[in-house]
């Protein structure tokens, strides 16, 4: 059954009130020897290079996010209860390399590093995120990243749960595999996001910037 349109499908962005969210694109993730890989995570990355650089251009606040627990696991939770983190150099551990960026991954001195111990980066005590993002005056963001299922739902969520207008590109993010993707894809376009793909953003911000003389 096709969804109903709704006033949230006539979003539009607004640079001086919206950052861009990269989430967990991460060696733990990306890397070719990584256990805990995503399929297709590294296909994403030059795309996501590309959006990072044009909400650079609009000024928009750039927001690497970043899974990293303490080396004790005393910060871990009941995660352990459901997927015992693996005793390898590629766990989201601070220390370990699975915690550092994806080495294609553009990171520039002028963008933002928040890490979170939680899947979502807005649970209270996760991460300094939300306080970050009131003091801007941001309440919209554009969010990538992986996994569509995990972390980039979760943030995205209770981003939209905390009253952030969220902008989901569909194809800027993956699951592990292509069923989730779908269905969490589906279920966030009917409760949660304004779904996007990566051109129709890429389109719109273009257009903003055409405006701006940049």
């Amino acid at each position: 059954m096709e969804r109903k349109r709704g006033p949230k499908d006539d979003w539009q962005i607004d640079p001086s009130k919206t950052a861009v969210l990269v989430v967990d694109m991460q060696r733990a993730f990306l890397d070719t020897e990584a256990p805990g890989q995503s399929p297709r995570g590294r296909e994403i990355v030059p795309r996501t290079n590309e959006l990072t650089a044009i909400g650079r251009k609009l000024k928009m606040p750039v927001i690497f996010i970043r899974q990293a627990n303490c080396p004790d696991l005393s910060d871990y939770g009941l995660r352990k209860d459901f997927k015992p983190p693996e005793d390898n150099e590629f766990q989201a551990i601070e220390g370990r390399i699975g915690a550092d960026f994806y080495p294609e991954l553009n990171v520039t001195k002028e963008d933002y590093i928040v890490t979170k111990n939680r899947y979502s980066a807005f649970i209270t005590g996760s991460s300094s995120l939300e306080r970050l993002l009131r003091a801007w005056g941001r309440d919209s963001l554009i969010i990538c990243g992986i996994f569509t299922e995990v972390c980039v739902a979760t943030t995205a969520i209770d981003a939209m749960m905390l009253d952030f207008k969220v902008f989901l590109i569909s194809d800027l993010t993956t699951a592990r595999s292509e069923e989730r993707q779908q269905v969490v894809l589906e279920m966030m376009d009917e409760r949660f996001a304004k779904l996007m793909t990566f051109d129709q953003v890429k389109a719109e911000l273009n257009s903003l910037l055409a405006k701006a003389g940049v």
